[in-house]
């Protein structure tokens, strides 16, 4: 790779890092590519030679995202006689410095056209509940029969999701959501809940 194209991978790169920065703060709404090339340091006409719309733009964000969670995901390793300490060390390592606001990404695929939320879709599948679906399928003996893998994906990254922001929200005695159920704690509760009666463990 000549210079030139060197230059041109980290122009693409600075774009798409600063896009991911300011859509996961303020959503795909409140950001312009105005704002995008201004913190970028590029000229607008220069971020559209690279994204075409700020919808590719989006797109091309959350695709990262999502890839950078399913080497997370794939790259764990999970013992399946440890059931709880999997998935407590999956949470952790899904939430520590996360680059997706979950809820924030649910809100702004209203704000996109049918085609694109397909796209945000197929990203999703690809990059996390296939792979979280993989990573469940190794203790289903351990689950509740009657709980279908996905469903207990669903229900792993609903959990999940008020942690997966990088701002807190306040409860009404002044304390914070998360001051006032860890993730331990809540990834507990998740794990006694979908387990079999009589399997249940507290590793």
């Amino acid at each position: 790779m000549n210079q030139r194209e060197q230059q041109k991978k980290a122009t693409m790169q600075r774009i798409l890092t600063t896009a991911q920065t300011l859509f996961m703060t303020h959503g795909y709404a409140a950001v312009t590519t105005r704002m995008i090339a201004d913190a970028a340091d590029v000229q607008q006409p220069l971020l559209y030679h690279y994204f075409k719309t700020k919808e590719a733009l989006y797109l091309a964000v959350v695709m990262h995202v999502s890839e950078a969670m399913a080497a997370k995901i794939v790259h764990e390793q999970t013992d399946s006689q440890h059931f709880v300490a999997n998935v407590n060390r999956l949470g952790h390592l899904l939430t520590d410095d996360n680059d997706m606001n979950l809820q924030l990404v649910l809100h702004d695929i209203g704000n996109l056209n049918e085609a694109a939320r397909f796209k945000v879709f197929q990203a999703w599948q690809k990059g996390l509940l296939n792979p979280l679906d993989s990573f469940f399928t190794v203790f289903k003996q351990r689950l509740a029969p009657d709980y279908q893998i996905r469903e207990v994906t669903l229900y792993f990254l609903t959990v999940l999701s008020v942690y997966l922001q990088p701002s807190d929200r306040p409860t009404s005695d002044g304390l914070t959501f998360k001051r006032q159920l860890s993730l331990n704690r809540a990834l507990q509760m998740f794990c006694t809940g979908i387990q079999q009666k009589g399997t249940i463990q507290q590793d």
